[in-house]
């Protein structure tokens, strides 16, 4: 059996596509307190300093771990990017937001720079993050497409004589 290659940062570009406009998904997605709501590792997410630096809470593998990061850019309905200023991993996220006819592409960049033993487990290691960022997309498509959907617990209930 071949060692695995022993690499020092993994990398993967990933895309959706959410039948929002592209100003709906950019502020949802650049409010960080929605991140519990679409990433499923989030816990928590506060503004240390509003726009610019926030804080993180997150569970991988049954661990907690609390992740300071920095917006690195932000641009209106266009880019928002962030990157890790402390915490276990160091690694950066770029989002380019697209509008699609009335839709919005979401084309999310990731990088992370892998330090001692990981670095032999690395190719695991971004397969792993690439399915986690994977589903999390999805889940944020699923949930911004059922945002305009109204839900019948969201209705007051109708009175027996209306």
């Amino acid at each position: 059996m071949a060692a695995q290659p022993n690499l020092r940062e993994v990398r993967f570009d990933l895309e959706v596509r959410i039948d929002r406009p592209v100003g709906a998904v950019f502020a949802y997605v650049t409010d960080i307190r929605n991140l519990p709501q679409w990433q499923e590792s989030a816990e928590a997410a506060d503004w240390i300093v509003e726009g610019s630096r926030f804080r993180e809470r997150r569970s991988f593998l049954g661990r907690a771990a609390e992740l300071e990061l920095e917006v690195t850019a932000f641009e209106l309905d266009r880019r928002f990017d962030v990157k890790v200023v402390t915490g276990p991993v160091k690694f950066e996220i770029r989002h380019r937001f697209e509008p699609v006819d009335s839709d919005t592409r979401v084309h999310v960049s990731a990088e992370a720079a892998i330090g001692g033993a990981l670095r032999f487990a690395a190719g695991m290691a971004k397969r792993q993050a690439e399915r986690q960022f994977r589903a999390d997309l999805q889940r944020l498509k699923e949930v911004l497409e059922r945002r305009d959907e109204e839900s019948p617990s969201d209705r007051p209930p109708r009175l027996a004589d209306e």
